[in-house]
């Protein structure tokens, strides 16, 4: 084992060793150029054939639809690849009507096919040259580059996704620039500080997080870009002619870079996307109902002219916000008597977390003193700390819960609503409300805005969703 500075002498030698010439570090050189010509002309030849939907386009074509109808997705990969897939789509003129119903359909003759499939097909050219100038920057001959590339052009899978509306060519260009020019910041022509090291530092930092709002799974060629910077600040900090503060001020240079950019961008992609999706559409359930009140048509339309503050005779529906979507149901099946496992239940009438939207999601919030369930003519708010009781509106029974097992999870108790069999199985309905977004000890809660817990009075327990 040598000591730390042997350590560092022999990783930065890893670096010191390849030889960087010139003319390696343009991505503009002759033979970059015809590769990438070579490239292109494969992805290109016939590239609207087939004239169908193939495989992801299925989804990926839909988004572009719903982009340029301006209406409002939901989806798992971030947004900017699929805005770039747009971007072809508007040039072209789609308009959004067609419909992405199933792999195979004929696509009709006001979908731009050639346009919608050019973005992936220039960016999946663009690898090529970016691969060659990556094994330049490791020190490889031009030959061995140039193989590289050439592999590159003719793989099957990269040449098929590159033909195709799909993500994989865009992420792949943005991770794979993003390592090239982590590789072309060890150049020691390019010097700390100097207007060519800032500038290729911010091409880093975009590209990196171009890489990571077109699929989340870039981020383990994100990882590897990562560690070439580290090894490159590492090999400054054993230069002995930086002082402590150049080194210091380098670092907070590079956090910079590599940190506060990448989240501009990454923030900026997102704000694009929200201001052009402003319209309610099939995705709107997988987000708040205080989100979904900004958008054009759907909750929205819905809610306007409504009372927004939640008063003791007001209707309302509780949908859970974390994990499962769903809403607070209940109908008139009840418990069975017993269980297949032996154990037995109240009988009472079933609570569910139902998931669409129906009738028997709704409930009346009712005072615990008072019989009535309407709203009087003199309102009185809800707020928070307040106690409740939930009455459903299609069977008129309150909201339940008691020390008996749940159906699904034994030591959680029951909830239910109540029925009256006139035995000694009372009722425990009162509920306490408690606001978990709240600014104020006593603010009032408000439709859509409020975030709300119930808490059984009786047990203390919180009402939760049991997900199986």
């Amino acid at each position: 084992m040598g000591t730390s500075t042997e350590i560092k002498e022999k990783w930065c030698l890893l670096g010191a060793t390849m030889k960087l010439l010139p003319e390696q570090l343009n991505l503009g050189n002759p033979l970059s150029l015809l590769l990438f010509a070579g490239a292109l002309g494969t992805r290109l030849w016939k590239i609207s054939t087939p004239n169908n939907i193939v495989f992801d386009e299925l989804h990926f074509g839909k988004f572009i639809a719903l982009y340029m109808q301006r209406t409002f997705f939901f989806d798992y990969h971030p947004p900017f690849g699929k805005q770039l897939l747009t971007l072809g789509g508007w040039l072209g003129g789609f308009d959004g009507e067609f419909t992405f119903e199933k792999i195979g359909q004929e696509y009709s003759e006001n979908v731009p096919v050639w346009n919608m499939r050019l973005v992936p097909a220039l960016f999946g050219s663009l690898v090529v040259p970016v691969v060659y100038c990556i094994i330049t920057e490791m020190g490889f001959s031009a030959f061995t580059a140039s193989l590289a590339a050439f592999m590159v052009i003719f793989d099957n899978a990269l040449l098929t996704q590159s033909r195709l509306m799909l993500l994989e060519p865009v992420f792949i260009f943005f991770s794979f620039f993003a390592l090239l020019v982590a590789l072309k910041l060890r150049n020691p022509q390019i010097r700390t500080f100097s207007v060519r090291w800032l500038f290729w530092m911010g091409i880093l930092g975009v590209s990196m997080a171009a890489a990571a709002t077109v699929k989340y799974v870039s981020v383990f060629t994100l990882l590897v870009v990562l560690v070439e910077v580290i090894r490159n600040f590492w090999c400054h900090i054993n230069n002995k002619h930086l002082s402590a503060k150049l080194l210091w001020v380098e670092l907070l240079t590079r956090l910079v870079m590599l940190i506060v950019v990448p989240l501009l961008f990454y923030f900026t992609v997102f704000y694009v996307h929200l201001s052009i999706l402003i319209r309610a559409g099939p995705h709107d359930n997988h987000m708040t109902s205080a989100f979904q009140s900004n958008l054009e048509g759907g909750l929205s339309s819905i809610i306007t002219g409504q009372p927004r503050e939640v008063v003791y005779g007001s209707q309302i529906t509780l949908r859970h916000t974390h994990g499962s979507l769903c809403w607070l149901h209940s109908h008139k099946q009840l418990y069975p008597l017993r269980y297949d496992d032996g154990r037995g239940s109240s009988h009472q009438q079933q609570v569910t977390c139902y998931s669409f939207k129906d009738v028997n999601n709704w409930w009346i919030v009712k005072h615990p003193d008072r019989e009535s369930v309407l709203v009087e003519d003199k309102l009185h708010p809800v707020h928070h700390g307040d106690i409740v009781q939930l009455v459903h509106g299609m069977t008129n029974r309150a909201l339940n819960s008691h020390n008996v097992a749940a159906p699904l999870t034994p030591t959680d108790q029951e909830v239910s609503c109540y029925i009256d069999y006139h035995i000694q199985l009372t009722s425990h309905s009162t509920w306490r409300v408690e606001l978990v977004n709240r600014k104020s000890a006593d603010e009032q809660w408000m439709a859509v805005q409020s975030s709300v817990r119930l808490i059984h009075v009786d047990s203390g327990q919180s009402l939760k969703v049991i997900i199986m």
